[in-house]
């Protein structure tokens, strides 16, 4: 099941019906498997009960490549990718809708339960069959298949306005375009980089620009990169053991607080980050840094800003795209990893960090043949 799995998440055959599929009418899934063909249940069971184990797959595969040298921790970029959610964002629904919708539904159930006994009272008066129907066996407990509809939709309803009041505890009173999803109560609605609103995850990962090897990965709740900014480098440096020397990181990480911890960390650890402070329009160039000493008074992003105009900021931070940005482009395109199949926040973590290793994977496959080769042919 391990083998099936990481080649399927490898390859791009991810769903559990389709690798089920594979087994029979794909010569390197049936080797694989030893000729056997799992049932898609099983496939998904065991994907959903070891999730935690699939994921640590992610730390063995950088230790791997780290062994074969390719992980150099000298300069690391950090970004973050929607990733779409295994649920509809039609399926979502705001917090002012629902209020307005339980109310709805409340006052519905009310009227056709007074509607429902008003037909049990017709009904003990009119005939032994109605009696049978309605009273006498028990069945005046059963509700009219609408009434049945509303209340059962009447929980979820509840359960979703009690996720967005629970999210928003520290607050008066939620905002009334607060969302929650029926499908995936985990997920957002966030903006992807088409400028498209999509139910999503955020992906974070840190790359190591030496292999494009991914050093740290993590899924977040939260639209915004900037509060993974921390979180992620000290991941990045827990897994290797090594702090990176440069940090690149886009505007989306760019906040007083991030700033100070950029500070800290340099000073600490000697990570020096390289954090863009706003966004350049089409064709944009960055300004010359001006000439002359750093008032004192400068606030750490005037610093920043003046410290990416010379040239060796510009010289770093141009390398951030080259490094990080191809790593979303291969696990979207090679290994059909655009979009969740699992639910969840642990679900999504779990198969974004599966991902993650197998293009680990790819790259250890690719550095070994390539090794191999130059061997063989010196």
């Amino acid at each position: 099941m391990v083998r099936l799995l990481i080649y399927g998440y490898t390859t791009g055959v991810r769903s559990s019906r389709a690798i089920q599929r594979k087994c029979v009418d794909d010569v390197a899934f049936r080797f694989l498997a030893a000729d056997q063909a799992p049932d898609f249940r099983s496939i998904s069971r065991f994907r959903r009960r070891h999730l935690d184990a699939l994921a640590g797959l992610f730390t063995q595969s950088l230790h791997l490549a780290m062994k074969l040298g390719m992980v150099k921790v000298g300069r690391v970029a950090l970004d973050g990718t929607k990733l779409e959610a295994n649920a509809s964002k039609h399926k979502a629904m705001s917090y002012g809708r629902l209020i307005d919708k339980e109310e709805q539904v409340e006052a519905e159930i009310a009227q056709l339960e007074a509607k429902a006994a008003a037909l049990l009272a017709d009904a003990e008066a009119i005939d032994n069959a109605e009696d049978a129907t309605f009273g006498v066996d028990g069945k005046d407990a059963d509700l009219p298949a609408e009434l049945d509809r509303r209340e059962k939709r009447l929980p979820r309803l509840q359960a979703a306005r009690a996720q967005i009041e629970a999210e928003a505890a520290t607050k008066a009173r939620p905002k009334p375009k607060a969302q929650a999803n029926f499908t995936d109560p985990d997920s957002r609605i966030m903006k992807n980089s088409d400028g498209a609103y999509i139910q999503a995850y955020n992906a974070q990962a840190v790359v190591d620009e030496e292999h494009q090897v991914v050093t740290a990965a993590d899924v977040t709740t939260c639209a915004s990169d900037s509060p993974s900014y921390t979180a992620m480098l000290d991941q990045s440096h827990q897994n290797t053991g090594i702090p990176p020397d440069r940090a690149l990181v886009d505007a989306g990480y760019c906040s007083d607080t991030n700033l100070e911890a950029a500070q800290e960390r340099r000073l600490a650890r000697g990570t020096d980050t390289f954090m863009a402070t706003g966004r350049l329009g089409h064709d944009e160039q960055v300004p010359p840094a001006p000439r002359g000493r750093i008032p004192k008074n400068a606030t750490l992003k005037e610093r920043m800003a003046r410290k990416l105009r010379t040239k060796p900021g510009k010289a770093a931070y141009s390398r951030r795209k080259a490094v990080v940005e191809p790593v979303f482009g291969q696990v979207m395109t090679c290994q059909n990893g655009r979009q969740l199949l699992l639910r969840g926040e642990d679900g999504a973590r779990g198969e974004w960090r599966l991902l993650a290793a197998c293009h680990n994977f790819r790259k250890a496959f690719r550095h070994v043949g390539t090794a191999g080769l130059a061997t063989a042919t010196a």
